[in-house]
């Protein structure tokens, strides 16, 4: 049975990934996230961008060497080139609120800093109001540390589980089933994946939908038909539990297909689909056929 309070250990947390990858049929491993607070905390297994590599690396950049090639990788301020990736985590103190709007009016982020401002109010709808800029910065937060869940060394804070939209549908499903964890969303297109599906569910303790943002889809961190769902580490526990009982038999349905994203349409039209999700929808009847 879950239970947000519980600790699990790093062995569960290998465990459940698997689980959901193979359930999902996931295309990769999902991104875990540990944030630190000293560099101190940094284990010798984890790549330093700048040290180890000689180059930069974004946060999005390392989340995709994590779930696609098992990479640990290590991002602070310092190995990062995206000064608003650094600044909206609160790893830097340099940075004033008025030059923060002035650069993405600047670059063209935004069509001015007013517009900017106004965004940033409405993502404190998504609750956690200590992960948003420039409250973060109180959290005293470094860095992440980024690994795939299944490899994890770590607890992490927060996870991403990517994939297309029929498979993070079902992770809907899961998180929406008892009506506890229904997940939120603020579509801006930027910082969608370091930001609100990996930093704000910390504190909100409530799961993110990511559409996925600029950064992502510009340097090729992701494929064209992919989104995620961030949320606080524990709940993958909870969505591995409720997973594809929502909806019963058309849930049923849904998984025989083909594979991934690949829609058998006459197999899935086929079956007597009832419209309103009727508990016989997966047989030869159906109440909206009046049979």
């Amino acid at each position: 049975m879950f239970s947000r309070k519980k600790s699990y250990s790093v062995s569960q947390y290998q465990s459940i990934a698997k689980s959901l990858i193979k359930r999902l049929d996931l295309e990769t491993d999902i991104v875990a996230l540990r944030f630190i607070k000293d560099v101190s905390e940094i284990p010798d297994q984890f790549i330093r961008p700048l040290k180890d590599l000689n180059r930069k690396m974004t946060i999005c950049m390392a989340m995709t060497d994590a779930r696609r090639e098992g990479k640990h990788i290590a991002i602070t301020a310092d190995d990062t080139p995206c000064v608003p990736g650094a600044v909206i985590h609160g790893w830097t103190k340099g940075v004033s609120m008025l030059a923060l709007l002035k650069s993405q009016e600047e670059n063209e982020w935004v069509k001015n800093k007013w517009s900017m401002n106004r965004g940033m109010l409405k993502r404190y709808k998504l609750g956690g109001l200590a992960a948003h800029y420039p409250f973060n910065k109180l959290l005293g937060h470094k860095g992440a540390l980024v690994s795939p869940l299944s490899k994890t060394p770590l607890i992490p804070d927060t996870c991403l589980i990517y994939g297309y939209p029929e498979q993070i549908m079902h992770v809907s499903h899961s998180l929406s089933f008892e009506g506890k964890y229904v997940p939120r969303a603020i579509l801006a297109g930027h910082g969608e994946s370091c930001y609100v599906g990996g930093l704000i569910p910390l504190k909100s303790g409530m799961p993110n939908f990511v559409l996925l943002g600029m950064g992502d889809r510009a340097i090729q961190c992701v494929e064209k038909y992919e989104v995620a769902m961030g949320m606080p580490a524990a709940l993958t526990f909870y969505t591995d539990e409720n997973l594809f009982k929502s909806s019963g038999a058309v849930s049923a349905i849904v998984q025989k297909r083909t594979g991934p994203g690949i829609h058998d349409q006459e197999d899935f039209r086929s079956r007597s689909i009832c419209a309103v999700g009727c508990k016989q929808a997966a047989l030869e009847v159906c109440c909206v056929k009046g049979s």
